[in-house]
């Protein structure tokens, strides 16, 4: 699949190769269009050509920053999820301390298991574009053990609670790491800047050079937002992508000296991203 080639590569060398594409196929357009259709010719033209180039420009500049605007909001929505679930599970664990043993200590496990589980199996998952099926067992079997509680008090209605939000977190987690710009809304992108790049072939400028020049730098500058669009389209994927960090600190909080008796002693927390 096409998408999952584009972020199997290092984000620079995808910037690279779409910068390379863009500048030279709008220079090698221009170079052709300016052979068979005579400078004179388009220079009696500016006038009517700059008007036009200046209205298409706004519109496609409109239309690309409210993408690259959308993009970047879905970005830190993910980003305000990731957080939230992870804080769910942080609190579960400490009211989980007020839970009876053997139940409690139950509870516990299995939800620094969930929690350990998303770090080091689901986060390289989502990479891939997959979703760990032990993670999703995981948090089914903290289910089960909330409901083997005998204590049916205030606290067993708190965690249920909760628990019930972190349910509602994950799938959105999910949603989110699956949810990317539509094929329609790439297609007017692409379009709309081969088009706006090719209009510029309508100017009749006295040095074909300082043509090539400034056709190349409009590319680019269409091309880094695009770049931009790609890197933050799939939050879970790419360099730029949302690191398991949240989690990280959680389970390094479930291990260490703030939590219950029955943590290891000499927590191992991987830095998966």
């Amino acid at each position: 699949m096409f998408v999952d080639l584009v972020y199997s590569l290092p984000t620079l060398l995808v910037g690279v190769i779409i910068v390379t594409l863009s500048v030279g196929g709008s220079i090698a357009g221009l170079v052709v269009f300016h052979r068979y259709v005579s400078i004179d010719l388009r220079r009696a033209h500016n006038d009517v050509a700059g008007f036009i180039i200046s209205v298409v420009g706004v519109i496609y500049a409109v239309l690309l920053a409210f993408i690259a605007v959308a993009v970047w909001a879905d970005f830190n929505k993910a980003e305000g999820i990731v957080e939230r679930e992870a804080s769910l599970a942080g609190d579960i664990f400490v009211d989980a301390i007020n839970i009876p043993e053997p139940a409690g200590g139950e509870i516990r496990r299995h939800l620094r298991e969930y929690v350990d589980l998303v770090v080091n199996d689901e986060w390289p998952a989502l990479r891939a574009h997959r979703v760990s099926e032990r993670a999703a067992a995981a948090l089914r079997e903290l289910h089960k053990a909330v409901f083997r509680s005998a204590d049916r008090g205030p606290v067993f209605q708190e965690i249920l609670d909760r628990l019930n939000s972190l349910y509602d977190a994950r799938r959105e987690r999910l949603f989110e790491a699956n949810q990317g710009l539509q094929s329609i809304a790439w297609f007017v992108v692409i379009v709309g800047g081969v088009l706006t790049v090719a209009f510029t072939y309508f100017f009749g400028a006295p040095s074909l050079r300082l043509h090539m020049a400034m056709t190349g730098v409009l590319a680019a500058s269409i091309a880094l937002v695009i770049i931009l669009i790609v890197a933050f389209d799939y939050p879970f994927r790419g360099a730029a992508s949302l690191t398991s960090e949240p989690f990280m600190k959680v389970l390094r909080d479930m291990n260490g000296p703030n939590g219950s008796a029955d943590a290891p002693a000499t927590p191992s927390v991987p830095r998966v991203g």
